[in-house]
């Protein structure tokens, strides 16, 4: 499977891909054109918006640039990308002219082999483009070493992909994620029982906007922003979830946790009156034995919307259950 934070609809323009070195590509783009003595060479992907040129030799006509978009039901790619590892050397003279984007009224021949993600999904392909007929002896088996090249560098950027969704820090926040709070909070709770210090665990949902019923990621960078100024800096906080935050706060007593909530509702209002949140803590006592993460489960728990979850899939079972015994 690939990463979660990779969307194959979005093209690898628009995406961050420090990873990739589409220069690369680029100059191969540019070797291949010189072996076939063709008039172009592209690799394009297939998006949610169609098959968009990631990158191309240089063309005097200007057409298969970097960017240009071919709808997604254009007969000619959606051929392509459908294609046995081997790839095609397809008679472009032969095609009906309906099936072809004027790009193509030149071309009479074209060499392709598609690209694969790293799960065997379709990427898309390279393609060879060339107004003179090919001898038939010219395949596309001198694309198979780009082809390996290309799925590799997909490879490698997949790899960081999922290294970086495991690291510590939330890319929108920049506070700890859920897996740098696991990784840091018992440490740091461990640490506060040994001075005899009360902690707690406070969760924080921000609730939908009621006017436009939706969660702009501005919001979760306001409500990150306003938590990490009322904490401690001792206290450890994270960005958990879309909407969730998570705090392991040190207090004096119980009724501190409150304290800091109704704070942080009150900072959060100040700035966004539409913005509401909803909370959910637990008590740590010095000589408490508890850990950390059934502590974590059960206030988390107790927001609303996890109630919510809970009664629905109670029912479902309820149901279930009477279902059976009828």
């Amino acid at each position: 499977m690939l990463p979660e934070n990779i969307d194959t609809s979005i093209s690898l323009l628009e995406s961050d891909n420090t990873q990739l070195n589409l220069v690369r590509w680029m100059h191969q783009c540019e070797l291949m054109h010189r072996y076939y003595e063709a008039d172009v060479v592209f690799i394009v992907q297939q998006t949610g918006q169609g098959f968009e040129i990631i990158v191309s030799s240089i063309h005097q006509d200007r057409s298969f640039t970097t960017g240009t978009l071919f709808k997604q039901d254009t007969p000619i790619f959606q051929r392509l990308v459908n294609t046995q590892p081997e790839g095609l050397n397809i008679d472009l003279i032969n095609q009906k002219s309906a099936d072809l984007p004027k790009d193509f009224n030149q071309a009479n021949n074209m060499l392709t082999r598609p690209i694969l993600w790293p799960d065997g999904t379709h990427f898309g392909c390279i393609c060879v483009l060339n107004s003179k007929t090919l001898k038939t002896e010219v395949n596309a088996f001198m694309l198979e070493p780009f082809q390996v090249l290309l799925q590799q560098e997909l490879s490698l950027y997949c790899q960081t992909q999922r290294i970086e969704s495991l690291s510590m820090r939330d890319n929108d926040t920049g506070m700890l994620n859920e897996y740098g709070f696991i990784m840091m909070a018992p440490r740091q709770l461990s640490l506060g029982r040994r001075f005899g210090a009360h902690a707690g665990i406070i969760f924080f949902e921000l609730l939908a906007d009621p006017i436009t019923q939706n969660i702009e990621e501005h919001h979760n960078r306001l409500l990150g922003s306003i938590i990490q100024d009322t904490i401690r800096t001792a206290d450890i906080a994270a960005h958990y979830d879309d909407t969730q935050f998570v705090v392991l706060v040190f207090v004096d007593s119980e009724r501190d946790l409150n304290h800091i909530s109704q704070r942080v509702e009150k900072l959060l209002h100040q700035q966004n009156e539409h913005l509401c949140i909803d909370a959910s803590s637990n008590f740590f006592t010095p000589d408490s034995a508890l850990k950390l993460s059934p502590m974590l489960e059960e206030s988390k728990r107790g927001l609303k919307s996890e109630q919510k979850k809970a009664a629905s899939t109670l029912s479902g079972t309820e149901l279930e259950n009477k279902i059976k015994c009828e």
